[in-house]
């Protein structure tokens, strides 16, 4: 597909690549969102201007931002062969940078407005069985290595937080005399999550092997609650190695990354009778919608036990 180039309004000349470095220390800065999800952003639209550059697009906001621009933009990653939800995540990306352009009086309509993204089949979470979980047993080694692993899918399953709230938590961030932790979610927003007595009992152990005396007289507010063998804060993929090292040895599914410990999480608590609204809080959640699809796997499960368990649900 052939794109003429858009003529240059005369109004303005601001520099595309200005405004995306603009808008990509609006979303760190204000909007409070992870390193790891600016870097996406960030990559979405470097894939946008390296289009632009391709046919020969100024890169000024009033050549680049334009309908056919981004029409262009999205039939070629389709051509390429890219997955509906790649192009889906990029085309949400566009949309952002748009509103952010119209918000900041840089375009005076939004052009992405209309830009349809590939229709997506939203696969059901995977999550493990409560006897699965029931499975997750107490390292027999009592080494602080393993002892903070075991800890790490405790409070995964106990709390049902995200990695990067898992990522960012301190020694400070668990009060163990009220049983919760204080985790920073989505935009900066605080929320405080019960703790089960599994992984409160998990994380004490493991603090106690890393010298709990020492670590207290230390009074640093930022000392990592899970850290690597120098004592830095664990990163984010040491984390995900170590959920999927200790869920191999309960599931046999495919996918085992730190969402299946809290699509477990939330799945059991409204198996259990949880109000979906409380759900919704532990999990951070900004609209019901997202929590919902969790009452469809428990509709699911219930229904799974009620063939099994009725005599006869079978004729």
């Amino acid at each position: 597909m052939s794109l003429k180039t858009v003529p240059d309004s005369t109004i303005t000349e601001s520099a595309l690549t200005a405004v995306l470095h603009a808008f990509l220390d609006y979303l760190q800065k204000e909007r409070g969102f992870s390193p790891h999800t600016v870097k996406a952003y960030s990559n979405d639209l470097g894939q946008f201007t390296g289009f632009l550059r391709t046919q020969n697009i100024p890169l000024t906001l009033e050549s680049a931002m334009v309908k056919p621009c981004l029409r262009a933009f999205t039939y070629s990653l389709s051509k390429k062969g890219q997955r509906p939800r790649s192009i889906a995540r990029k085309v949400a990306s566009l949309k952002s940078f748009a509103r952010y352009c119209v918000r900041h009086h840089l375009l005076s309509v939004n052009p992405a407005k209309t830009i349809s993204a590939p229709k997506l089949d939203k696969p059901l979470p995977v999550f493990l069985s409560q006897k699965q979980t029931e499975q997750i047993s107490p390292p027999a080694q009592q080494v602080p290595d393993r002892l903070r692993n075991h800890a790490i899918i405790e409070l995964f399953y106990g709390s049902g937080i995200r990695l990067s709230e898992l990522y960012g938590l301190n020694v400070a961030s668990i009060d163990r005399r009220k049983a919760v932790v204080r985790v920073l979610g989505k935009g900066r927003k605080e929320r405080i999550i019960p703790l089960t007595m599994q992984s409160l009992d998990a994380i004490e152990k493991y603090m106690r092997s890393r010298s709990v005396t020492r670590m207290t007289e230390s009074g640093d507010p930022d000392l990592p609650l899970f850290t690597n063998e120098d004592g830095g804060r664990l990163s984010r993929r040491q984390i995900e190695r170590v959920v999927a090292r200790g869920l191999s040895a309960v599931s046999y599914n495919k996918k085992r990354s730190p969402h299946v410990l809290r699509h477990s999480f939330a799945t059991h608590l409204l198996d259990g009778g949880a109000d979906i609204r409380a759900v919704k809080e532990l999990l951070g959640h900004a609209s019901l919608a997202t929590t919902q699809i969790y009452t469809h796997i428990s509709r699911e499960h219930l229904l799974k036990v009620y063939k099994q368990a009725h005599p006869r649900a079978g004729e």
